[in-house]
C-alpha cells in the first residue's frame, strides 16, 4: 500500500511540472511603440526604391497578439491585426497576414500582405 501511495505522489508531482508554464515567452509589450526608418521597394516596373521618414506601430492585441500598421504617403495603408510573436536568441519575431490599401487619390485597391519582422531594439528592426 506505500508503495502505491509513493506513485500517486510522484505521478500528480510529473503532472504539475508538465503542465507549469514557460515564464520565459515573449510578449508583444516588449516591443510595442513606434518604428521610425525607411523603406527600400522592389518591383517590376523598379529596383530599390527608397522613401525616408516613415512609421510602424506594434501595439499588443488582448489576445496578447500584435496589431502592426503602416501607413505611407508612397506605398498606401498596411494593416496586420494578429501577427504572432516569438523570440530566437537576442532577437524578436513578428509574422502575420493582413491587407494593405495602395493606389493614388480615391482610386485605392485592397491586397492580401504579409509581415516579417526581426526586431532586437527600436533602432534594430527590419520589418
Amino acid at each position: 500500500m506505500k508503495i502505491r501511495n509513493i506513485l500517486l505522489v510522484i505521478t500528480a508531482a510529473l503532472c504539475v511540472v508538465s503542465c507549469s508554464k514557460e515564464d520565459n515567452l515573449p510578449t508583444v509589450a516588449e516591443i510595442v511603440g513606434n518604428y521610425d526608418g525607411y523603406t527600400l521597394a522592389n518591383s517590376t516596373y523598379f529596383q530599390n526604391k527608397c522613401t525616408d521618414k516613415e512609421t510602424i506601430a506594434i501595439t499588443e492585441n488582448t489576445d496578447g497578439s500584435a496589431k502592426v500598421s503602416f501607413k505611407s504617403t508612397t506605398w498606401g495603408d498596411f494593416m496586420i491585426d494578429k501577427a504572432q510573436i516569438s523570440k530566437t536568441g537576442d532577437f524578436y519575431t513578428l509574422t502575420g497576414k493582413g491587407k494593405a490599401s495602395m493606389g493614388r487619390g480615391d482610386k485605392k485597391s485592397s491586397y492580401d500582405c504579409e509581415l516579417s519582422a526581426k526586431i532586437s531594439s527600436k533602432t534594430n528592426a527590419q520589418i
